[in-house]
């Protein structure tokens, strides 16, 4: 994917004021329900009695269902399982086509987690915001689903319908559906102690468009602007904004690859013990120093953890290496 222009409200007949973030008033992960709450929220969901593993032809069909981001089922088609996962988020960039295309690389991105590499269908979920204009519907909602389109069949896949509702705030999201044979992912349960942790994209993307957008607030943007300039703040959005749009499935074919390579999924407040070695803009350190006071998460756009045997360590660099260039 090359990069793009900046987004000009006004080629597209809009106030040059028009910004698609304050459409909502939660970002990253921000908009996330905690963890423990999540889980006594879905108690009654987990009494199921189906949710033991299955066998076929003398072999065990995993099962993967609640607390996790994608849920695996054994389907009644012997040797043949259901890989599913469903998410959505808010806008966190002013480019409608890029958040679109953000918003399917988030979707898809749980899929490669399970290590899938192919999508057999994808359904888009759409919250049109009640407080848009009729000219700013029609000008942005066309191109967030444009980018959603071409993100899709960038993987391999195709969006073949969802559910577009009016909502106080822009929700954008979707289903990614695809049926797999055993071989074909990789259960999240491989990681042990001494595995090397490899983050698929950069941290500190949060950060780069929180303060990308306070360029448009004097109080906040005052606050930082002798310690890093706006030119930082546009490069580092501008780059933010790409690696969240870029699709995860570079990553889901190395673990495919290297032996005892797979995702592990757990919270990346789990493993970040440093947030200055985590950053990859030279900018960042600073913006994070400025941020913490008004509590900006770090992390947004679907990295994933990518858990490899020591040993396999140079060969997974290589390959990403290898594929990305």
């Amino acid at each position: 994917m090359s990069a793009r222009e900046s987004f000009n409200p006004e080629s597209y007949e809009l106030d040059k004021s028009f910004r698609l973030t304050r459409f909502t008033e939660l970002k990253g992960t921000g908009c996330k329900v905690p963890q423990d709450v999540l889980q006594k929220l879905l108690e009654s969901l987990q009494e199921n009695h189906f949710q033991e593993d299955e066998q076929f032809l003398g072999a065990v069909m995993p099962r993967l269902g609640i607390g996790m981001d994608t849920c695996v089922i054994p389907l009644r088609h012997g040797g043949l399982s259901l890989v599913q996962t469903t998410d959505y988020i808010y806008p966190i960039v002013d480019d409608p086509y890029m958040m679109g295309r953000i918003a399917c690389a988030n979707v898809l991105s749980d899929l490669y987690a399970m290590g899938v590499t192919e999508c057999d269908n994808m359904l888009m979920l759409l919250g049109i915001s009640n407080k848009m204009t009729d000219r700013e519907r029609d000008k942005v909602m066309p191109l967030i689903i444009q980018g959603f389109k071409d993100a899709a069949e960038e993987a391999g896949t195709s969006v073949t319908g969802g559910q577009t509702v009016l909502n106080p705030w822009i929700v954008l999201g979707g289903v990614a559906t695809t049926v797999c044979q055993p071989n074909e992912f990789i259960m999240p349960d491989n990681a042990v102690p001494g595995d090397v942790l490899v983050l698929t994209k950069p941290l500190g993307t949060q950060v780069a468009v929180a303060v990308h957008q306070w360029l448009d607030i004097p109080e906040k943007w005052n606050k930082i602007k002798l310690v890093v300039t706006q030119e930082d703040v546009e490069l580092a959005y501008q780059e933010a904004m790409m690696n969240m749009a870029r699709l995860n499935r570079t990553e889901s074919l190395t673990m495919g690859t290297v032996p005892g390579t797979g995702e592990k999924q757990r919270s990346m407040d789990e493993v970040i013990s440093s947030l200055s070695e985590c950053m990859t803009w030279r900018a960042e350190v600073t913006f994070s120093l400025c941020c913490f006071q008004f509590y900006v998460p770090v992390i947004t756009g679907s990295p994933e953890l990518l858990c490899t045997p020591r040993n396999q360590k140079r060969n997974v660099y290589s390959m990403f290496s290898a594929i990305l260039d």
